[in-house]
């Protein structure tokens, strides 16, 4: 073995302790903070090593094929719908993948559009990886606060219906100011970027060897898709929740989407 393999491996051994403290630290906080058992820390740590280094081993080969790459895309997006699925309510859906496409597709083609970014798969893949994870999570925050609103207001949910409201409608006034707080993450870090973080598309194209304008209008070309990205998948979010297509509309919907303890998982 090498210098150089084994200095790699000593690093590989330093990420893979410091995964694993973190992990374990994070864990303990949440069971001792009695905010959940910390199963779900432990869980999400151990799928993001070996996810990681599944990506790791298949990512060089993904990128040296268009037709590969776009296959790469297309399970980003299915992976995502599927997470937020469950995460609104617990079961599988593909209507997840309207607001989290509607959201992420068309920002991420405004993006290219600028000639900023290149048209090549190294640049698109972690482009779509960081705009799509964004809708996801918008998608996921904006269901659940539409579903755990309709739970613990669903008195002003029948009393809507009473005065003659649909149940669409009256969800609606309910809900809709509740999905809006989805919006919330996504506008604190674009307004306060460069002064307390400096995301990973600046810190990446730095270490590309671009300048620090280069860098900083890249950033802010994710950041203001971002923002577009958020906005849309909330909205198709709300639209398709008070509709009926992300849960049923008329009972008592946020009681199916939480664990028996009351806690995330």
């Amino acid at each position: 073995m090498t210098l150089v393999q084994l200095h790699g491996l000593q690093d590989d051994v330093v990420v893979l302790a410091f995964a694993v403290v973190a992990t374990l630290l994070a864990a303990a906080v949440v069971r001792w903070g009695r905010l959940g058992s910390g199963v779900g820390q432990v869980t999400a740590g151990l799928r993001a090593c070996v996810q990681l280094a599944a990506v790791g081993l298949v990512v060089g080969v993904v990128l040296r094929s268009w037709p590969l790459s776009l296959l790469f895309c297309a399970l980003m997006l299915s992976v995502a719908a599927y997470t937020s699925a469950h995460r609104i309510l617990g079961r599988a859906t593909w209507w997840t993948l309207v607001p989290i496409c509607g959201g992420a597709v068309p920002a991420v083609l405004g993006i290219l559009a600028t000639g900023l970014v290149p048209i090549r798969p190294i640049a698109v893949i972690p482009v779509l990886g960081i705009v799509g994870g964004n809708s996801m999570v918008a998608t996921s925050l904006s269901g659940k606060r539409i579903h755990d609103a309709l739970h613990t207001r669903y008195g002003e949910y029948e009393a809507g219906l009473s005065l003659g409201l649909t149940p669409s409608q009256a969800a609606d006034v309910v809900a809709r100011d509740d999905a809006a707080l989805a919006l919330i993450p996504g506008m604190d870090q674009t307004r306060t970027v460069g002064l307390v973080t400096l995301p990973g598309a600046f810190v990446g194209a730095l270490l590309g060897g671009a300048s620090p304008w280069e860098a900083a209008a890249v950033q802010l070309l994710v950041l203001v898709a971002l923002l577009l990205a958020q906005a849309v998948s909330v909205l198709l979010t709300t639209e398709l929740t008070i509709h009926g297509r992300l849960g049923a509309i008329g009972q008592r919907v946020g009681s199916t989407s939480r664990s028996p303890s009351g806690s995330v998982p």
